[in-house]
């Protein structure tokens, strides 16, 4: 990411990014850095730094850093607790955000955009938890991630003329020999976003398959697709797919190919919405998975989950999220 990029889009877009900070991290010779950008202020940059480090040296090294982090997405996904522990989710607070705290505070900032690097991309940072104010970070901000801003154009579209293209699976699947069960709180969620958007094509179980929506993107110029299925990820490209109906697969290739196809016409997708389990989530070098695939090919904003979520849980999200 071009830190001056980011400088020129505030300077070119001051109505857009109003009360918009952007947080960029950077990993260099196993230390981290977090640069803070805001409108019309200089660019402050911080390396990532524990006071309570023992020796002269506070600089967190980025190998203690992604332990901390792996610790922090283990909680969040462990169900043997029922009280969640905030002490690392504060940890990395303190690390990442409060040393900028007073400047965000200061320009009066409601939104957070986080470019992250490396292992940094998988870190669900709303869950950050500010101990002093006892507020996680999405409670006092709106918080949003992007691989880069050069794909970021925001605008205001009116929903009553979007055409919107609705996929989901509610059959239970079998893929590669994995069984994935079925997603009974799809069809209120399919219900939910079609009731929502009057232009819309719903592609559901046996009609959703890679070649329908293949064929669906090929003759429709969709502004928005939201695709309410499982997901998996793997090392190579075959391996990590969408579950299509008849047993079928969307790999993360076929997706690539479609949307690119899609967004090289005139009108590109304004929105993708993977209302799946973990379908941001990939290694260092998938730069956000799924979501970071749509984002790399011109899809303007993709919504993605982090970490397994319930059936019942995406689909009350959802059907908030579009009103």
């Amino acid at each position: 990411m071009n830190p001056k990029l980011v400088g020129e889009l505030l300077e070119d877009h001051s109505v857009t990014f109003k009360n918009t900070g952007f947080l960029s991290s950077i990993i260099l010779d196993g230390k981290t850095g977090i640069l803070l950008q805001l409108p019309n202020q200089a660019t402050k940059f911080k390396w990532i730094e524990d006071p309570n480090q023992l020796g002269t040296n506070k600089i967190v090294s980025s190998e203690t850093l992604e332990k901390k982090i792996a610790e922090f997405r283990k909680g969040l996904v462990s169900k043997a607790e029922i009280n969640y522990d905030t002490t690392i989710a504060a940890q990395l607070y303190d690390w990442i955000i409060r040393p900028f705290a007073e400047d965000i505070k200061s320009q009066k900032v409601k939104t957070l955009v986080f470019i992250q690097d490396g292992f940094l991309r998988s870190v669900p940072m709303a869950a950050l938890y500010d101990s002093q104010q006892q507020k996680y970070l999405i409670e006092t901000y709106a918080v949003a991630t992007t691989p880069s801003l050069r794909v970021t154009q925001p605008t205001i579209r009116d929903r009553s003329k979007q055409q919107a293209l609705i996929l989901g699976l509610t059959q239970a699947a079998t893929i590669d020999g994995k069984t994935f069960e079925r997603l009974l709180a799809v069809p209120s969620e399919v219900s939910a976003v079609a009731s929502i958007f009057p232009d819309r094509t719903p592609l559901i179980d046996d009609n959703f398959i890679p070649e329908s929506f293949q064929q669906q993107l090929e003759k429709t110029p969709y502004s928005l697709i939201h695709i309410a299925s499982h997901a998996q990820f793997g090392i190579i490209p075959e391996d990590t797919f969408i579950v299509t109906g008849k047993n079928q697969k969307l790999t993360i290739s076929q997706l690539e190919t479609s949307l690119r196809n899609l967004n090289s016409k005139s009108d590109s997708v304004d929105l993708l919405t993977l209302s799946a389990c973990e379908t941001a989530l990939g290694d260092d070098r998938a730069t956000l998975g799924l979501a970071g695939v749509a984002l790399q090919v011109g899809v303007k904003s993709a919504i993605a989950s982090l970490w397994s979520v319930t059936d019942e849980s995406t689909s009350e999200m959802v059907k908030t999220l579009y009103t």
